[in-house]
């Protein structure tokens, strides 16, 4: 099922598949619901999976305005509302694992567990360079957040080497570069590489107190582990979450969820699966 529904002043696009507990999914900066089209039917075997175009992406409206996690954070907590759902598993990916740690921090009592995936509590000063790059890119480029030159970036930043040479490099380029051109507008693109670069998100940490799974691939070059001694990488957001777990996928890069799908998958789903309201 897919449809609109107003929240908190924009239209947002969402769709659900399949039934159980519901899994809300926050994708990442310039790529829409489709970062989570791998997995939502393998989750979708076991829960009723929400995907859905954030404000400023995709199918959703895109207004131009101030944006930062919160923003993004109080739309879920709208979106949910509209859904009628009173909480639920929250699984959150690149800049939406970001999303999902205000999320969880400001609403514990409709978390009822979060997976943060590839994400960073505040990145260092490499991590602040990547997003520098991809703002100067598109607005350099005559084709914005389409330019080939950005998608060829953030393939070999995001994707796996062995995926890179299993699927071919060149298509998945044009995959995302489609997806980039088709699901962004310039004004939010580079606002939301900005509101990463400027982040410090390591006070939400404690506030977490749901289940917490901290989820990455152990090449990830976008928001390694390790941010470096002046940001707070995936170790940071293990060591500040009361209790959380850890995994780590092996022969992945940023995008756990495209090049290393079923493990993904299988270890989101058991997680879940460990912290149902219903256990």
């Amino acid at each position: 099922m897919e449809g609109t529904v107003e929240v908190r002043g924009v239209n947002l696009w969402y769709r659900t598949s399949g039934e159980g507990e519901p899994v809300v999914q926050i994708h990442g900066a310039g790529f829409g619901h489709f970062n989570f089209d791998p997995v939502t039917p393998l989750l979708s075997q076991r829960f009723r999976v929400v995907d859905y175009d954030m404000r400023g992406y995709g199918q959703s409206d895109r207004p131009v305005q101030d944006y930062d996690m919160e923003v993004w954070a109080d739309d879920l907590a709208g979106l949910m509302d509209a859904l009628d759902i009173d909480a639920a598993h929250v699984h959150g990916t690149s800049m939406g694992g970001m999303i999902a740690i205000v999320f969880a921090g400001k609403y514990p009592e409709r978390t009822t567990s979060v997976v943060i995936n590839c994400a960073a509590a505040k990145l260092g000063a490499s991590g602040r360079l990547v997003f520098k790059n991809w703002i100067d890119i598109a607005r350099l480029d005559p084709d914005g957040p389409g330019s080939r030159l950005l998608a060829e970036l953030i393939t070999w930043q995001a994707l796996s080497r062995r995926f890179l040479a299993e699927q071919g490099a060149d298509g998945l380029a044009t995959q995302i570069q489609t997806i980039l051109r088709d699901s962004n507008r310039i004004e939010v693109f580079t606002a939301a590489c900005q509101a990463m670069c400027d982040m410090d998100l390591t006070a939400w940490l404690s506030r977490i107190t749901s289940p917490a799974l901290v989820l990455g691939g152990d090449e990830d070059l976008m928001t390694p582990w390790d941010q470096g001694p002046d940001g707070v990488g995936q170790e940071g957001i293990v060591r500040g979450i009361a209790g959380a777990e850890k995994h780590v996928i092996a022969g992945s890069n940023h995008s756990t969820i495209f090049d290393n799908t079923d493990e993904h998958a299988r270890v989101v789903a058991d997680f879940f699966g460990r912290h149902s309201r219903g256990s």
